[in-house]
């Protein structure tokens, strides 16, 4: 299986947009020069492939959600910090990963003042231990998620995913051009 811990990630831009030419269900990143959307990785290594999803913001609805096959939510006794869409999964070329690296922050966000900085990797860090402590689950749906959408293409809960086979077939393409992004 994967590494001992997850960990967050940032992914290029153009390599995110890449695989949205073919798959509108990947998430887009591009939220400017003040956003970030860190990723957590590697939640499934298939296929020479490697897994990772992004993490959602908390929203109004997720309070009146249940965990799903493809909804992890992410919450501090009862306040919810963010949520993992699992359905959002892409494979990443690990040259399109990067660690987040809280003393770099600075270049994926911009903050107003050092105690925003302080509060925003707090909540990274909560986080993380929530998601470290609940790996081994999220990991188990990841890879029950990506063989259901395999399996049953056509079931609703496949109907929310990300086409894993074709954005595969086409990261496969990018490696044989030997092309970087």
């Amino acid at each position: 299986m994967n590494s001992e811990h997850l960990s967050w990630y940032v992914l290029s831009k153009k390599y995110v947009e890449y695989l949205r030419q073919f798959d509108s269900l990947v998430q887009n990143i591009d939220y400017g020069d003040n956003e970030i959307k860190p990723y957590i990785g590697i939640v499934l290594q298939i296929n020479n492939f490697n897994y990772y999803v992004p993490i959602s913001s908390v929203k109004e609805k997720h309070y009146k959600m249940k965990e799903g096959k493809d909804f992890v939510i992410i919450k501090d006794h009862s306040k919810i910090l963010g949520v993992l869409n699992l359905n959002n999964m892409i494979p990443v070329l690990s040259s399109e990963a990067s660690a987040l690296k809280y003393n770099n922050i600075n270049n994926y966000r911009k903050f107003k003042n050092k105690k925003e900085r302080y509060k925003y990797i707090s909540l990274l860090d909560k986080e993380m231990k929530i998601i470290n402590a609940r790996r081994n689950d999220i990991c188990i749906k990841a890879r029950k998620l990506y063989f259901e959408k395999i399996n049953n293409p056509n079931s609703r809960l496949s109907e929310r995913c990300c086409n894993f086979k074709l954005l595969e077939k086409n990261i496969k393409y990018l490696k044989t051009k030997d092309s970087t992004l």
